[in-house]
């Protein structure tokens, strides 16, 4: 009796950790295809413009290949995080970034960890001058959270997770100013 109740023992142990590792399964972050789209999306926003317009062009011949020559899965893959919303949002993010520009060569402007910009070390400035700072790092940071947002949405990546694709972005956002 004393044996069975051990192997049932045992059993249960591997049911419970079974059962742990496919919840583990559905939580799972794509964290190198954050990386991948956040590194695109920064170049894009940072980067200059000419070589930002070859990309868009050769992507849509590559895109469109796809959709000839490969299957419509790896097809939608491959333009998964483009969409009207986040092209608007990398357009805005260029402008902002055209208009900040200055601030971060003063070093006015930092990047924060959690993926949005600061105004610092704002002496200097007048009151209009601050206004007007505080205004382009309040529309900078409105627009890079519809941006994680929209990102998550374009990996099926959970909301509560926008945290974690921030966290990733800031990374590339840092690279990309002195």
């Amino acid at each position: 009796m004393k044996k069975h109740r051990k192997w049932v023992g045992v059993l249960l142990f591997f049911f419970a950790a079974g059962l742990y590792a496919c919840v583990t399964v559905n939580i799972y972050f794509p964290a190198e295809k954050v990386e991948s789209v956040a590194g695109e999306i920064v170049k894009d926003v940072r980067g200059d413009k000419e070589s930002s317009i070859r990309d868009d062009k050769s992507s849509r011949w590559r895109q469109r290949l796809a959709v000839l020559f490969v299957s419509s899965a790896w097809a939608q893959d491959a333009t998964a995080v483009s969409n009207p919303t986040i092209r608007a949002l990398k357009d805005k993010l260029r402008e902002n970034y055209r208009q900040m520009k200055p601030f971060y060569e003063k070093g006015m402007v930092r990047e924060g960890n959690d993926g949005y910009v600061t105004a610092v070390n704002t002496d200097g400035l007048s009151l209009r001058d601050r206004r007007e700072l505080n205004s382009l790092v309040d529309a900078e940071n409105r627009d890079r959270r519809q941006l994680y947002a929209e990102v998550a949405k374009a990996l099926n990546i959970d909301p509560g997770q926008i945290n974690q694709v921030a966290e990733i972005f800031a990374k590339e956002w840092q690279k990309s100013v002195r």
